[in-house]
């Protein structure tokens, strides 16, 4: 069996730099009290990007899965000469990604700011390159209507390093192209997290990969608290030539998890559940029904997908049916 080697030392898939947590601790120190971005000269004079596509707010107000109410945002362009960002952990943003495709060598990688908004957006990578890095947001980011992509040089979707107190994540219809790696190289996946988030809230994801899905250790590199939820919910993944669709650790014990309407397309030489699904217990049963990914299906075809290409980026299911809250996903 090909088992993720969650002990051995893997190389950040930007620009080849490895994921050191002291690294980022100097960064913060250097940083924090900074803000480092720069204005968008006049293109949204009210300081407000308005949404791509209009959103359908939750049922109850105050909901962790709307957008976040920004205070005197900043708005950054993101394009190639802008696409590594420090940002002020006290502020709010929202980044711009450039109409059309926004190409550029390697990923998106933003540190810090408290609330921050993607809004819609087609980032594709032309490097050796993972297409997104998320870190040290100390309130909300919030990313709608994204598609991630880069033809055999995408090597990743989105990385976070989560650790500040109450970091929410949320992703609504992102859409990452096929991820490359292996065991023996590239550890590929969709999403990956070896620090936090406390929520990480996913309603609509479409995505295809060489190796491996959702990547989800939360407490590896991070000795704070286990998160307050992860919610997955209309996500889709073609693992067919993969390994693990989905990898949950429990370094810190089981904390709560919602899925609904998770599928999976497995490798068909991986005839058994458990050598796609890793839960919190270890491997996860091979009875549908039953462990910790026991809402999770297969499937032999993903028709239709939940979330598809758009000129402006991607579109899906979280346009027509607003995700209702949880009771730990209220602001």
């Amino acid at each position: 069996m090909d088992f993720p080697d969650r002990h051995r030392t893997r190389q950040r898939r930007f620009g080849g730099r490895h994921r050191r947590l002291g690294v980022l601790l100097i960064a913060a120190s250097l940083t924090v009290i900074v803000a480092l971005g720069w204005r968008d000269s006049g293109r949204v004079p009210s300081g407000r990007a308005e949404p791509v596509t209009q959103i359908q707010r939750t049922a109850q107000s105050g909901s962790a899965w709307n957008r976040p109410a920004l205070v005197d945002p900043t708005t950054i362009v993101v394009d190639a000469a802008h696409n590594n960002l420090v940002l002020d952990q006290s502020k709010d943003y929202i980044l711009r990604l450039t109409p059309g495709v926004d190409s550029m060598r390697i990923g998106l990688t933003v540190w810090g700011g408290r609330n921050v908004v993607i809004d819609g957006g087609h980032l594709n990578v032309t490097g050796h390159s993972g297409g997104m890095e998320l870190k040290n947001q100390a309130g909300t980011i919030w990313i709608h209507d994204l598609h991630i992509s880069g033809g055999s040089r995408l090597m990743e979707g989105i990385d976070l390093q989560e650790p500040m107190p109450g970091a929410t994540v949320v992703l609504r219809d992102v859409l990452v192209d096929k991820v490359h790696g292996s065991y023996t190289t590239n550890h590929a996946d969709l999403i990956q997290t070896w620090a936090g988030p406390s929520r990480l809230l996913i309603d609509g994801f479409t995505g295809t990969t060489g190796y491996q899905g959702f990547f989800l250790l939360p407490n590896q590199l991070f000795r704070g608290p286990s998160p307050k939820i992860f919610d997955l919910r209309n996500i889709d993944i073609d693992d067919s030539r993969g390994a693990y669709a989905l990898w949950l650790s429990d370094q810190h014990g089981p904390f709560p998890l919602h899925v609904q309407d998770v599928v999976i397309k497995a490798n068909p030489v991986r005839t058994w559940r458990g050598w796609w699904l890793w839960g919190f217990k270890g491997q996860d049963s091979n009875a549908p029904g039953k462990g910790t990914w026991a809402a999770v299906s297969a499937s032999k075809t993903l028709a239709p997908r939940y979330v598809h290409a758009t000129p402006w980026g991607a579109s899906g299911i979280d346009e027509v049916v607003a995700p209702p809250a949880l009771s730990r996903e209220r602001r």
